[in-house]
Order: structure tokens, then sequence, then C-alpha cells
């Protein structure tokens, strides 16, 4: 094309200018001279019209595989998607591989962690058989210092007050009176036997009795105790414990009304025995005692006679009534469920010996505890039923008919969260029928809030609302009561401890 082009030129200047060649006298030689350099110069022109022509090509060789990118890009994701739904598989068989796995070696460690909680749990039991037998008191003699015994002394102050008309029951109705003081003589008198020595000042009745008087022989064989003497009953959960270490200042309406305000305190013996070979605690129980009274034998006759000229006391009733030999027995057991939560449950019953018919008290009981690790916050739900059943074909004294006990049930279910060292707080509702009347119950709502001064003195404020339900009777502001304690406890000596319980 550069050719035709110069050829072109020629022939322009060949034919349109003879005359300036020959006028301006131009020699052949400066002619060819200055064709030579157009020569040059289209022959550059070319080179460069390539390079740049080579360029684009180039360029759009390089252009042309980028239209087939989406494509490519598309294939590519496929390819992904099988391959992930392949894994997906794989995976999917290989997690139920490792699930079986997995069950397989948990159950082989649950079985290996029964078998081993089991041997702890013997291996704990010969322990403190151990431990028992280890730390027996070593006597010098008669006035050796271990021979001194443990002496405590415990006030209980109280505050009561109430809005009801027809009383509330053992509690009076004053503005501050000093409940009781109790002396604690605790000691060993042998190497595996304590004796327990318990007189009790009943500060408003002025009378002064022997609560308990006992020996306890701790160090038995078959990791079994014997309690023989004057003692609580080991029966239910709050008769054993006095009144200053419970949990509320009162006494739920169920105990009260079965077994009476002050509890059944008797003489006998009370033998109790961890059951063997069993991987989890089992305490078995057996007693004797001399029965032949009611459990509500410390009422006064003249206040119940006061009482009768009114329509109802409120909170009292008629106790169960003994009328021979009395025998207990009782199955106890406790579970560890997690580190830190553990049930309890237990059935006791009670009896006497009437060959007319026999009278016995029914006791079930189920707690649950859990402890907030590495503190001192803790739960407990503790729960208990009482059912009696009454016997008195026996009364010879007619006119007594009406007065006699008739067989009742009740029930009570606290719950208690300790805060810190010092705090508690609690709740318990009570229900129950009455012994000497079966067309009527009572019913309670109690919130508790405790504060631990030290660790033998507290301070505890409790309400309590109460009501009485009649059959064929509405209810009615006489038949309830709003009561309000304040107690304030304090104890010297190691009896006296508040904060462990």
């Amino acid at each position: 094309m550069a050719k035709i082009f110069f050829l072109i030129i020629s022939c322009f200047f060949c034919l349109f200018n003879p005359i300036s060649f020959a006028n301006n006298d131009v020699t052949m030689d400066k002619i060819a001279s200055e064709l030579q350099q157009l020569k040059s110069a289209f022959q550059e022109m070319e080179e460069n019209y390539k390079a740049k022509i080579d360029k684009l090509e180039a360029r759009l060789e390089k252009q042309q595989p980028e239209k087939d990118y989406g494509a490519r890009i598309q294939k590519v994701e496929d390819d992904y998607q099988v391959r992930i739904r392949s894994l997906e598989e794989l995976l999917g068989e290989q997690r139920a591989e490792i699930e079986q796995d997995y069950d397989f070696k948990i159950d082989t460690l649950e079985e290996l962690l029964d078998m081993e909680r089991s041997r702890s749990q013997e291996e704990y039991a010969r322990m403190a058989q151990r431990t028992k037998l280890q730390q027996r008191p070593f006597f010098y003699g008669t006035k050796g210092s271990f021979m001194n015994p443990d002496v405590s002394i415990i006030g209980d102050t109280l505050y009561h007050f109430s809005d009801s008309k027809f009383g509330v029951g053992e509690m009076p109705d004053e503005d501050m009176f000093f409940r009781e003081v109790e002396l604690a003589v605790q000691g060993y008198i042998y190497p595996g036997v304590r004796a327990e020595f318990f007189p009790v000042w009943h500060v408003e009745e002025g009378v002064v009795e022997i609560e308990e008087a006992f020996g306890n022989f701790l160090t038995l064989p078959f990791n079994s105790n014997l309690l023989v003497g004057r003692h609580r009953i080991r029966f239910g959960l709050v008769n054993p414990i006095h009144q200053h270490h419970r949990d509320y200042v009162d006494v739920p309406l169920a105990v009260q009304n079965i077994m009476g305000a002050e509890g059944y305190i008797d003489d006998g013996f009370n033998f109790s025995v961890m059951a063997p070979k069993i991987p989890f605690p089992v305490e078995l129980g057996f007693g004797i005692f001399d029965g032949n009274k009611s459990l509500g034998e410390h009422h006064d006759e003249e206040h119940e006679e006061e009482e009768e000229s009114r329509t109802f006391n409120l909170f009292e009733s008629t106790p169960v009534t003994f009328r021979d030999h009395v025998f207990l027995a009782k199955i106890n057991t406790n579970l560890l469920l997690l580190p830190n939560l553990d049930i309890s449950t237990g059935y006791h019953v009670m009896w006497d010996d009437n060959g007319a018919g026999n009278t016995a008290i029914h006791n079930g009981q189920f707690s649950l505890r859990y402890r907030v690790p590495n503190s001192w916050s803790k739960l407990l739900w503790q729960n208990e039923i009482y059912v009696t059943d009454v016997d008195s074909r026996e009364i010879e004294d007619e006119d007594d008919i009406d007065n006699r006990n008739v067989s009742s049930k009740g029930f009570y279910s606290l719950l208690k969260y300790t805060h810190n060292r010092f705090l508690d707080f609690g709740f318990r509702y009570d229900w129950s029928e009455l012994g000497n009347r079966d067309d009527a119950h009572l019913w309670a709502l109690n919130p508790i809030v405790t504060w631990h001064l030290t660790e033998s003195s507290y301070v505890r404020a409790q309400y309590r609302y109460g009501e009485l339900g009649v059959k064929g009777t509405s209810g009615s502001n006489e038949n309830s009561a709003n009561e309000f304690f304040l107690q304030f406890v304090w104890g010297l000596g190691p009896h006296s401890h508040g904060i462990s319980q």
C-alpha cells in the first residue's frame, strides 16, 4: 500500500511540475535524494503501522479468552457444589460413627463410675469407722482434762403479735417474753460412748423439765448406732431438732396438730444401722419407747378450760394419744445426683401396742439441696407429709366420744435460700387437718428472714397468715389471723451452732 502511494506521488510530480524542475535547476541527484528520504519515511510509517497492528492483534488475542470467564466461573461453582455435597455426606457418616463410638465410651465410663462410686462409698464407710475408733478420747483418770464435759447455755427471746380473736395455739400474745433457756452438758463417758443432758426452763410457765438425757453409742459394729434414754424421738425432720436450731420461729401446723407444739419426747432406745453392700447410703432404724402418754401432755388444763368458752382457737388442736408402748421403724436414703446436688428421702412410722386398736403416725419426707460452687450460697427444698391412723374403739367413757382423736393428715413445704454466711431467706406453706375435728382444716403462709450475727446468735423475723376452713361455712375475717414474730437467740458454748445448720 505504501508503494502504491509512493508511485502516485511520483506521477503527480512528473505531470504537473515539469516546468518547476527546469526552472529551479534541480538536479536529478537531489530529486533522487529526496525521493529516497520520502521512501525511508514511508517505510518507517509502514513499520510503525505494522507494529500498531501487531499490538492490536495481540490485545485482541488477550481479550478473547476473557469472554469465556463467566462459563468457566459457573463450571468452577458447579464443581465446588458437587465437592461440598460429597464432603457433607462423608462428614455425616463420620459423625454417626463418632457419636456411636462416644456413646459406647460414655456407657463404659458410667459403668466404671458406678463401680468406683460404690467402691468409694464402702471405703468411706470403712474410713469413717476407723476414724471414729481412732478419735476415741483418751482418759487420764477421773480428774483428767478429757473428762470435763462441754457446757453450753442457749436463750430464746421472742416477740409475738396477733390480731386473732380466738388465740393462736401455743403462742401467748404478749409484747416480749423469754420462751425458754436451755442448758446443754455433753461429753464422753467412755471411748465411743457420749452422754448428752439438756434441761430446759420454760420461763413463762415457770417449769424446768429434762428435754433430753441419753447415752449415744457411736462405734458399734457394722457401722451402727444406739441411743438410749430420754430424747426427742428421731421421727420426721422437725421433731429431732431443738426449737432454737430450726429454720423458723413456730412449729409447722401439721407437726403441731398431730404431735403437739413441744413434739414427742419419750424414754426408750433408738437403733440405726447403715445397710451394707448397697451402692448408695441407706439408713435403717428401729426404736421402742415407753408410750402411755399424749404427745401434747404439756398442755395447760386451766388454759384449755378458758379456751372452751371461746368459739375456737385457730392454731390449736388435740394431738395424738398413745395408750401403750410405742414402736418406731424408719428408712432413709441420700442420693448424690451431681457434685453440688443431692436428694434425701425417707419413710417413718410410729405405732402403739394397743390390742383393741393401734394408733399410728406415718411420715414421708423429701429434700433437695443445691450448693453453688465456690460460694456460701445454697438452696434447700424440704417437704414432709404426716398421716395419722387412730382407732378409738377402746374409749370407755361415751362422753369423750366427741373429743376423741380422728384420723387426719397434713403437710408442709419449706424453701430456704442461703445468700451468704449470715443471711437466709425462707418461705413455708402449711396445710393440716385437725385431730379433734373432722370438719375443719388450717393453712398458713410463712415468709422468713434470718440474720446470723455470729455463729452462736441470730435474729429472725417471720410473718404468718393463717386461715381456718370449716365445711359448710364460708371464710371470714374471724377465721383468719395475721401474726408477726421477732426472735432473738443467743448461745454460749460449743452447742450453740447456728450457721452450721
